[in-house]
């Protein structure tokens, strides 16, 4: 609509997008003050032309008719101009004033309605009013203007411009009206033909955009899914064998293959394929020069690479399995730059045209593989790691150990006499240095232990143990050097405790560590070791002290590997608490802790239960029954 032609320039043409309906409404805001302007001029116009002709007597002028119209025009213009509210209101402005001209249209039909004057209104109808609904261009409009003006000068040459050749004044007022009309009428026309183009053009985005972001929708749910399948897999020929399947399925391909590179062999091997009758291993030894194909040089340079027709059918028969492919989508695999192999898919129909959802879908899955390619290749170097330290420190360890119990046996010997006598001042040392060497092959035993446990080698010998007498031997069994003169060792277990199936060795090296932690963070009172059955038929063991206690945002990490207290003082690496929830844990048991500053701390391990017909079985000092085995 060319809007800067047939209004004011203050109007602008209407917009697309969200700023159409502002747009609309400010033009045609513009258009009523146009109008009532318009109204105004014609009207005092028509009253002064109508009050100079009377006195001629050329034509028959009703001056109270005329100025009744031309006044009610008058007052309705200034209305508009002067009420801001109406200008707040275009819409229903702009239909009062259409209503408001066409009452004065019908007053000046009633002034003129006889003779000529009739088929003068009926021409003027036929010649405005049709064309201006008819068209909305500028052409329509000029074209009505002229045959208005036309008609009236045809009418006063044919009457010789005599006395009543115009049939009244009056008349001029409807004929100025119906092209006011006219022009309302076209405006509505175009303004609501805009409006429907507008919301056309918004209905047609707002369905590419929903088709869109359906699209992503479906794009964004594969590629989760493909995530979730592939960040399940760890080992390589299971995250291969997940890949090629993962990407044949969601792109809904005939074929699948994921292939790994050598770029310093410039080959490549086949690592997974769809019905593949071939193992991991077995395609791992098919290597082929990355000459052999040319799609995977093209790799290099694009991201996704598309065959069709005969550069799909030169993939080698035997990737294929002797399957002729119409269409092949490559995507490249990379590491840091590098590509380190590729996934493909096949069709064996052609693809007139691969659509972008599926070659994103396929880049997607191939950026994410290689993400979980690489995890995996560094979750493979954390094992090694960790298993040549494992080594290391189970080497380290035993090679210390056998010296130190050399060193453990010379002082018992001193102490015990064998090596004659000593002074007292040498018997204290000796004594010291028994202390500290007891305590380092019990720092090296809890790193072997340790070492067993990281590397899946420690052995669980379960066999019926009698807990009454096993926490007996171990409470009568602590080394002297735990003990303080200010603290009073208790034990308080029931004489009744079930046999349960487990590995004696582990329970008292649970029971020792948690007696021994409670020791050196008790300055005075007491350690008590307790034990009862529980409701179902378990057995409780605890260790409770009233020592310093534990602050309550270190209870969350006491179990952890190399972690001790702040401020604690007492001693050791950090290994004693997570050996006992590591042995309860491959015991079956649970164990927990509660704690407060000042007042104390409570462990309290749980370990399960068996048969009561095992209680009965003869026991050794131990706890263990005499004919138990040594092993499972």
């Amino acid at each position: 609509m060319a809007s800067s032609l047939l209004y004011p320039a203050t109007m602008g043409t209407p917009t697309d997008g969200p700023a159409a309906g502002e747009s609309s409404t400010s033009d045609l805001a513009a258009f009523n003050r146009w109008l009532c302007l318009t109204r105004l001029r014609a009207a005092a116009a028509v009253a002064a032309f109508a009050t100079v002709i009377a006195p001629l007597g050329l034509a028959s002028i009703n001056l109270i008719g005329v100025f009744a119209v031309c006044g009610s025009l008058a007052l309705t213009s200034l209305v508009g101009l002067a009420v801001r509210p109406l200008r707040l209101l275009p819409i229903p402005f702009f239909y009062a004033q259409t209503a408001i001209d066409l009452l004065a249209i019908t007053f000046g039909i009633g002034f003129s309605a006889s003779g000529q004057s009739a088929g003068l209104f009926h021409l003027i109808y036929a010649l405005v009013i049709v064309p201006a609904s008819l068209f909305s261009s500028p052409a329509g409009f000029m074209a009505a203007t002229v045959a208005t003006i036309g008609h009236e000068l045809l009418v006063g040459i044919e009457h010789g411009f005599a006395p009543g050749a115009f049939v009244g004044v009056e008349s001029l007022v409807p004929v100025f009206l119906f092209f006011l009309i006219a022009h309302q009428t076209a405006f509505y026309g175009s303004h609501l033909h805009e409006k429907n183009r507008v919301l056309t053009g918004l209905a047609e985005r707002l369905k590419e955009s929903r088709q869109s972001l359906a699209a992503e929708g479906r794009l964004s749910a594969a590629l989760v899914d493909a995530a979730q399948t592939l960040s399940a897999s760890v080992e390589a020929p299971e995250l291969f064998d997940h890949l090629t399947r993962t990407t044949r399925e969601q792109l809904c391909a005939d074929w699948g293959a994921t292939f790994l590179v050598d770029l310093e062999r410039n080959t490549f091997h086949l690592a997974a394929a769809t019905d593949s009758q071939l193992s991991s291993s077995e395609l791992s030894r098919i290597e082929f020069p990355l000459s052999s194909w040319s799609a995977v040089g093209r790799l290099s340079i694009h991201r996704v690479v598309v065959l069709n027709g005969r550069l799909a059918e030169c993939t080698p028969a035997v990737f294929t399995g002797d399957r002729k492919l119409a269409t092949v989508l490559l995507a490249a695999l990379h590491n840091h730059g590098a590509m380190v192999g590729f996934v493909a898919v096949g069709y064996t129909e052609l693809l007139v045209e691969s659509s972008e959802w599926a070659l994103r879908l396929l880049a997607g899955i191939a950026d994410h593989a290689t993400i979980v390619m690489h995890n995996a290749r560094l979750l493979e170097e954390v094992k090694q790691a960790s298993a040549l330290k494992s080594e290391f420190v189970g080497a380290i360890s035993h090679e210390l150990r056998s010296p130190l119990n050399v060193i453990l046996g010379y002082l018992e010997m001193a102490l015990d006499g064998g090596l004659g006598d000593i002074a007292p001042e040498l018997d204290d040392a000796l004594r010291r240095s028994r202390r500290q060497s007891i305590e380092l092959l019990e720092l090296i035993t809890a790193l072997l232990d340790l070492n067993r446990l990281e590397a899946g080698r420690l052995p669980v010998h379960r066999t019926p143990v009698v807990m009454t007498e096993l926490l007996r031997t171990v409470f009568q069994q602590l080394p002297e050097n735990w003990g303080r003169a200010e603290v009073e060792l208790r034990l308080d277990v029931a004489a009744d405790l079930p046999v349960i199936e487990t590995d004696a060795h582990k329970v008292k090296t649970v029971v020792r560590n948690l007696i021994h932690n409670a020791l050196k963070f008790t300055e005075q009172g007491h350690v008590t070791l307790s034990a009862q059955t529980t409701p179902g038929g378990g057995v409780e063991v605890t260790v409770a002290d009233s020592g310093r206690g534990i602050p309550p945002e270190a209870v969350r990490y006491v179990f952890e590997m190399f972690r001790q207290v702040p401020g604690s003082g007492g001693g050791g690496v950090g290994l004693g608490l997570h050996i006992v929830q590591r042995f309860v844990q491959v015991l079956g048991g649970s164990v927990r802790v509660s704690s407060q500053v000042g007042v104390g701390t409570r462990f309290t391990v749980t370990l399960p239960y068996v048969a009561p017909s095992l209680r009965s079985a003869p026991v050794r000092g131990d706890g263990l029954p005499a004919d138990a085995s040594t092993a499972a």
